[in-house]
């Protein structure tokens, strides 16, 4: 995804852009130099590959801008704290200034993407959260990065009828998309097939997928 948006907007960018998962579930993002971080609790929740994309042009405008942390970040030094106490140590998040500059630089390069005409899911993801924001204050409130970036310009890209679209949805619940084994870390992208029609009652956005003991 990262080489569709580079290619088609003709960006090359060394050392080359890495994506990886934090195995945490809060909606999060950040970017450390060339290297894109997203969590897994984000993925979990993103509809499609479009509104995926999406959050990934957003990262990948902060790593073409030059947008750099906190050298202290930059060093092999030990850390002489415990796993608990990450959180509270560490802050890798962009300023307001750079958080827009990375918006208007992500709307460009979405415009020549391969995802430019499905951007209408990708607003529609973004509405349902900020809607949601209320009810789900933990989730979106992120440990290390940046909060889901609010990019205004795509809701004129919305459907209109989304309501009347029963196939049609906003969100996933968390754990619909990857899977965590908690005895080793590793995750597993679940590759599920298209679901027929959805009821609304059905949906579930933002909430926890039903799971069997």
């Amino acid at each position: 995804m990262v080489n569709n948006l580079e290619v088609t907007n003709n960006i090359d960018v060394e050392p080359d852009v890495r994506c990886r998962v934090m195995t945490t579930t809060t909606l999060e993002s950040f970017t450390v130099g060339h290297t894109i971080v997203l969590s897994r609790g984000l993925i979990d929740v993103l509809p499609d590959e479009a509104s995926l994309a999406t959050i990934i042009a957003h990262e990948l405008s902060h790593a073409v801008l030059g947008h750099r942390l906190d050298s202290q970040y930059a060093f092999f030094d030990q850390l002489l704290i415990e796993d608990k106490e990450t959180f509270r140590h560490f802050r890798i998040r962009a300023n307001s200034d750079e958080e827009k500059a990375a918006n208007v630089k992500a709307i460009q390069i979405l415009n020549n993407s391969p995802y430019k005409n499905q951007l209408g899911n990708a607003g529609l993801f973004l509405a349902a959260l900020t809607s949601r924001q209320k009810e789900i204050p933990n989730l979106i409130s992120p440990h290390l990065g940046d909060r889901v970036p609010v990019i205004g310009d795509l809701r004129s890209s919305m459907p209109v009828d989304q309501k009347q679209n029963p196939q049609m949805v906003a969100a996933l619940p968390i754990g619909g998309r990857v899977k965590l084994d908690p005895w080793s870390d590793k995750l597993e992208l679940i590759k599920s097939k298209p679901v027929g029609t959805v009821a609304e009652r059905e949906k579930m956005p933002f909430e926890v997928t039903p799971f069997m003991p």
